[in-house]
């Protein structure tokens, strides 16, 4: 009787477990997925942190932990656009030179704190200090701020400068826990690796080597984020000295994440991971300098450097493909790959002496492959090219400062949709420290870069740009190369993730407060 009853139960068991099984099955077939609290992100970061601090942030493992601890009174979307975030909306005066921001209602800080109108005060402040030594202080220069009242800011510009959105995209600190901190000790305080912010995660735990490097963090989620609590419990961020070691995280399972991954190590991701390939606004091109290489000043040499380099050939070689070709200034995809090696070939063949130059570039794995290509294909077509490289951390010393090179293989970053490439283009730029690497000069091209600048209506601004890109293209200042492809390792089952561009690697985490690891389904009938 007993071993009866028994089997019975064993049976409904079975029963109650198959039912649930169909139901669940049910479920997810007639049912909406939406997203469910809860889940770990275990993400790998090359680097370690030493500032959690948005005025200080230099590293990639800072600004990772500065997007997912602060917020900004816009932040991008999925689009890399900048929307409203603490602030609830902007307007902007007829003549451009006024912002005037207001706050959403019932903002705090992680610690429970209010944040006002006087914590954005406070911030710009600290922003323009020279004290503080902020990277972020030429943005501010010209602009001055007031508080109109607890909720609402008007920033006054010198001039019209229409990116200045994108300045609205700086982390705000919290002036109760900074304020009574010396400008000059900032950069001391242990606030900048235990910070309170107002973003979508809060500082949980950090765990230090012997030698005091930060090796992890465990964020939790913020409930008072301004565009809601993230779906995504926890983030656990593991920091590595190198993608080496931080793939061996991923196929160990130590992570499940990694941010600019190499597109050569994409075949070595498990089955667990997938990629999102994100658009990055930035243009990887050759330089020429017509200072130190007079024969760059011929029309015909700077057509004929073009016209040997096979730029579909050269991303697939040196990115696996995983980008954009472009012909101009701008990252906008090129209509066609023009290559002609014959032409390139024919216009050297006619120089009376041998055109040599040196290649310089960054000792990057993948900058370094991509100059041996492209030195090749110059050799193919009759020039005599030498490479030429640098570690990333001397190049502004050795190499961009004091403008020594022949060719320089570089990357320009042009942040958001109104980029201001007047530091990069400008002639009054060409002097270090301005970022003019080819040393160009064109009086029309100093007009159009001043007018985008200024230029309130966003359709006379779209032609100006166009105007920028025809007249750049066709001096040939420098050899277009392509635009690189940001490649995020994720795993297979997070959801709601949908970016489509990103300024700098960071800003993924823009819009993390969407993403999800747990789901639960729903019904079409209960769903409002």
């Amino acid at each position: 009787m007993r071993a009866e009853i028994l089997v019975l139960i064993v049976l409904a068991l079975i029963a109650l477990v198959s039912f649930l099984g169909i139901l669940t099955e049910i479920n997810k077939k007639f049912g909406v997925e939406t997203p469910a609290f809860g889940g770990t992100l275990r993400e790998g970061v090359v680097g370690s942190p030493r500032f959690m601090n948005p005025l200080l942030a230099q590293s990639d493992a800072d600004r990772d932990l500065v997007s997912l601890l602060y917020s900004d009174l816009l932040r991008h979307d999925g689009e890399g656009k900048p929307k409203p975030a603490l602030a609830e909306k902007y307007e902007v005066s007829p003549d451009g030179r006024e912002y005037t921001v207001t706050l959403k209602d019932k903002l705090y800080w992680s610690d429970g704190e209010k944040l006002t109108a006087d914590d954005v005060i406070f911030t710009i402040s600290m922003a323009k200090n020279p004290l503080v030594q902020s990277i972020r202080r030429a943005n501010w220069e010209g602009v001055e701020v007031e508080k109109i009242d607890e909720r609402r800011v008007r920033f006054r510009l010198n001039k019209a400068y229409a990116p200045f959105l994108e300045n609205l995209t700086l982390g705000i600190l919290p002036k109760h826990v900074w304020e009574k901190i010396p400008a000059s000790q900032i950069s001391l305080a242990e606030l900048n690796t235990n910070p309170v912010g107002a973003g979508p995660y809060k500082i949980k735990s950090v765990d230090k080597d012997s030698r005091g490097s930060i090796v992890s963090a465990t964020l939790t989620a913020n409930r008072y984020f301004a565009l809601g609590k993230p779906h995504i419990k926890t983030v656990f961020l593991k920091f590595y000295p190198d993608e080496d070691s931080a793939l061996k995280g991923l196929e160990s399972g130590a992570i499940d994440a990694y941010g600019a991954i190499s597109p050569k190590n994409i075949d070595k991701l498990g089955s667990r991971t997938k990629v999102e390939d994100i658009s990055l606004e930035r243009v990887i091109a050759v330089f020429l300098n017509q200072g130190a290489k007079k024969e760059f000043a011929s029309a015909d040499v700077r057509k004929a450097l073009n016209a040997a380099v096979d730029k579909k050939a050269l991303l697939d070689r040196g990115l696996w493909g995983r980008g954009k070709i472009i012909d101009g200034p701008l990252p906008e995809a090129a209509e066609n790959n023009l290559y002609d090696p014959d032409a390139a070939r024919s216009i050297v063949s006619k120089s009376k002496k041998e055109i040599s130059f040196t290649l310089t570039t960054a000792r990057t794995a993948e900058l370094l492959e991509i100059a041996e290509i492209l030195k090749n294909m110059w050799n193919e077509a009759g020039f005599k090219v030498e490479v030429k490289n640098f570690p990333v951390g001397d190049l502004e010393q050795s190499v961009i400062g004091p403008r020594r090179y022949d060719a320089f293989l570089y990357g320009e970053e042009l942040v958001g949709k109104n980029p201001d490439p007047f530091a990069f283009w400008h002639s009054s730029q060409r002097n270090h420290p301005g970022y003019n690497i080819a040393l160009y000069a064109n009086s029309r091209v100093d007009k159009l870069l001043e007018d985008v600048r200024v230029e309130q209506s966003e359709e006379k601004r779209a032609e100006l740009y166009k105007n920028i890109q025809r007249e750049i293209k066709r001096d040939q200042p420098a050899v277009f190369l392509f635009s690189p492809s940001y490649l995020y390792a994720v795993p297979r089952v997070l959801g709601g993730i949908e970016i489509k561009s990103v300024n700098t690697g960071s800003d993924r985490y823009d819009t993390i407060h969407n993403w999800y690891l747990e789901r639960m389904y729903v019904w079409k009938i209960f769903i409002k």
